[in-house]
């Protein structure tokens, strides 16, 4: 296996090769020098980068304004390319058999050029173990690099080099002897000092920047209007002071052996941020470290880490408050504040000159809760990714699930298809650029929404999507009730989902006005369709809802039609998988069934299915008769005594509801929904019309003498003293989802053969 040169010796090669002004003058940047909005448009242009795991560290800027980018950007472990990337081990592969560097920049000077073959050579030719003994063992100082900056640490010379026999076998990966540098002996150097005050001045500057937003300010103000806040009229700066503790507890909390610089790294933050005090400056270098040493110091710090500056209210209390204003506002310095936040995260974790899995977790949650922090929004619910939670995990979650052996075969496929995906573009292949939009038809109840939740997992586990997290809304999440906002509340949900999946309930209803182009769910397909270009390689949007509606809803759109390649199938559970779904509830609640009851259950099922309707709620009615078997038990067992555990425990055949009471408990959850789903209309009846208009015209003589003569003789005295508003409440209650013919115009008025009116037909059942 071929070595990978260390980060710091890549560095140093590059400092040694070329100097400021050939860097300047050449559009290259080198470690720690890319700016914020740089970075944010090179992780557009080179989309193999993950900056949540790889460090920047020289790149050739060669853009023409586009997303193209004909340069490279090197990291610690990847040199990529707007077309993809390969790893530092396959540098080598970069040359030609008489060691001609096969890239070609003929827009850069050939000195330039020959400096950059220099470099990849170097690299490509590097050998961990006939280096071990310098960079390992040796006096010279080591550079580490972090947040982007070099900080310089010094080994102890004290150190012999191992014998000739052990330096055949480099060390662990892992670094299990530990480096004897000033880092693992808590001791604060001036080099630390140093980057501490620049991070702190560049946080301070971009806070001033802030405060002199007014948009910003008084967003701000009003935030903390209602709040139990410590500070009057608050700034920037203890927003940030206090993100920068979040962030700190959060560390902690995963890794609780924080040492003495970790700790100081907080203390000078604070004090430089809320009391503008410099201790770089302050306070000398023997006097500090006197101090982190003091066992008063590690009261001070847990003091600051308990200290709330802000009470924090809303659904998400955990998030970092800075990002929350600034993504609601759409704020330009979103991004700068995250990459401020991610270098402190950086610092903590980087401070002792080991970079494990877990920092690297670490580091890439600081980063998406500040570039992406949670926002509560109507109508909109938002479900994260586990801890815990990883690929083999979630497809047993998947197997485990009730039924649904079409969909489990189809994400099987899906499965299968991203993994070979996935080792394409690690190979540096092409991959396809197939839609992973997806539409699940099917009646309610049947999964829909845990499968798209297990699928932003799977999206998530097999790196397709960085956060894999699902935020459910329908209609009413994307639809405002005024022109020209629903695009803006669709921008606000979509941007809430981006690097996870948007999940649409009932999507149809986004097109219930058809082709008319004034209502507002046509504006919202418009403006999602848009995102889903945008964000084409960062969302996956799944859109749910009945079988049919959903057909029409996708055809009557050709953009629609385009964007969905996947469809996913949910069928009405068989009368077997609703008792095994309702075994599943009891056992969740702690409730077994008798044999009896069992039967029962099983016969009350079957009968559910072969009656079952489009709207038969499915798993939904399920719970629904499990919830009336609770009650039905504790009525039956509330006087007995002694209640047992195994009595409490028991549901018996009386607790299961009748066949009839089952099917009336399915049909009125399906009329429900049915209402649900329909628009609200307030067309009148045609009769009520009529009536109406007849109120307005004057009465022809003879009809009504006519009609006086035959209701007279015809008509049941019974029928005479009803009442007008009778017809008017029934055609009213017909009018609610139930299809009746039209009335006549006049309620008894005879045709020319004097044949009386045919009876009304009852009302559909």
């Amino acid at each position: 296996m071929s070595s990978i040169m260390p980060a710091n010796q890549i560095v140093k090669h590059i400092s040694e090769l070329f100097s400021v002004e050939e860097l300047k003058n050449n559009h290259f940047y080198a470690a720690g020098k890319v700016p914020p909005m740089a970075i944010i448009r090179l992780s557009t242009q080179f989309q193999s980068l993950n900056l949540a795991k790889e460090e920047i560290l020289f790149c050739y800027d060669a853009h023409a304004g586009g997303v193209a980018n004909k340069g490279f950007l090197l990291t610690d472990f990847n040199l990529h390319f707007s077309s993809g990337y390969i790893g530092l081990d396959k540098i080598k592969t970069l040359f030609d058999d008489k060691g001609n560097l096969l890239l070609q920049f003929p827009n850069l000077p050939i000195d330039i050029q020959q400096k950059l073959t220099q470099l990849f050579r170097a690299i490509a030719d590097y050998d961990e173990m006939a280096d071990s003994n310098l960079s390992r063992y040796a006096s010279e100082t080591t550079k580490q690099i972090i947040g982007g900056i070099s900080i310089t640490i010094n080994n102890n010379s004290n150190n012999p080099p191992p014998p000739a026999d052990e330096q055949k076998t480099p060390p662990p990966a892992n670094n299990d002897t530990p480096v004897n540098n000033t880092a693992t002996n808590n001791v604060l150097t001036e080099e630390l000092l140093q980057l501490l005050q620049t991070e702190g001045t560049q946080f301070l500057s971009v806070c001033d920047e802030l405060d002199l937003d007014k948009v910003f300010v008084e967003t701000l103000q009003k935030m903390t209007n209602d709040s139990n806040i410590i500070i009057n009229k608050p700034k920037a700066v203890e927003l940030f002071t206090q993100d920068l503790i979040k962030i700190y507890n959060l560390i902690a909390a995963q890794i609780p052996e924080q040492g003495k610089l970790e700790q100081f790294v907080l203390a000078y933050f604070f004090e430089r941020l809320m009391n503008e005090n410099d201790f770089a400056q302050s306070v000398k270098l023997s006097r500090l470290n006197d101090m982190i040493a003091n066992p008063k110091f590690q009261e001070k710090i847990q003091y600051l880490r308990e200290l709330q500056l802000f009470a924090a209210q809303g659904e998400f209390p955990d998030e970092l408050l800075l990002p929350t204003i600034l993504s609601k506002l759409s704020h330009e310095k979103l991004d700068i504040i995250g990459a401020h936040y991610y270098r402190f995260a950086a610092i903590l974790l980087k401070i002792d000159g080991n970079v494990s899995e877990q920092d690297e977790e670490l580091l890439k949650k600081v980063l998406n809760m500040a570039q992406r922090p949670k926002k509560s929004l109507p109508n909109v619910k938002q479900t994260e990714v586990e801890a815990d939670s990883s690929l083999d995990s979630v497809i047993a979650e998947l197997n485990a699930l009730v039924g649904l052996k079409h969909i489990k075969e189809d994400i099987k496929t899906l499965i299968n298809f991203l993994k070979v995906q996935k080792a394409r573009r690690e190979q540096g292949l092409a991959i396809s650029d197939k839609s992973m939009h997806s539409v699940f038809m099917g009646p309610p109840g049947t999964g829909k929404t845990t499968v798209a939740r297990l699928l932003a997992k799977i999206y998530y586990h097999l790196g397709f999507l960085k956060r894999g997290h699902l935020v459910e809304t329908d209609r009413a999440g994307l639809v405002s009730g005024y022109i020209g906002q629903t695009a803006l509340k669709v921008d606000e949900v979509v941007k809430s989902a981006i690097d996870g999946v948007l999940f649409i309930d009932e999507a149809y209803g986004l097109s219930r006005g058809g082709d008319d182009k004034r209502d507002f769910g046509y504006e919202a397909v418009e403006a999602l369709l848009k995102r889903m270009e945008d964000h084409r390689t960062e969302l996956v949007v799944i859109v749910a809802g009945y079988s049919d509606e959903m057909r029409t809803f996708i055809e009557s759109n050709p953009g629609l039609q385009s964007r969905f390649s996947r469809y996913f199938t949910f069928d009405h559970y068989t009368g077997s998988e609703m008792l095994e779904i309702f075994k599943t509830f009891a056992s969740k609640a702690q409730f077994e069934l008798t044999e009896d009851a069992e039967d029962k259950l099983s016969f009350v099922f079957d009968k559910l299915y072969e009656k079952r309707t489009p709207t038969f709620g499915n798993a939904r009615v399920v719970r629904n008769i499990f919830e009336e078997c609770v009650e039905r038990q504790a009525n039956r067992i509330v006087n007995v005594e002694p209640l047992t555990k195994e009595i409490l425990m028991t549901l018996d055949e009386p607790d299961i509801p009748e066949m009839q009471e089952a099917i009336n408990m399915a049909i009125v959850f399906a009329e429900k929904k049915q209402q649900h789903n329909e628009p609200a209309t307030n067309t009148p009846n045609p009769a009520d019309l009529m009536k109406m208009m007849s109120n307005f015209m004057p009465p022809n003589e003879a009809e009504t003498t006519t009609e006086q003569e035959d209701t007279t003789e015809k008509t049941p005295p019974a029928k005479q003293q009803k009442p007008p508003k009778k017809q008017n409440e029934k055609n009213s209650d017909n009018s609610q989802g139930k299809a009746v013919p039209p009335a006549p115009a006049t309620d008894q008025t005879h045709d020319n053969n004097n044949t009386p009116p045919a009876a009304e037909p009852p009302p559909a059942e």
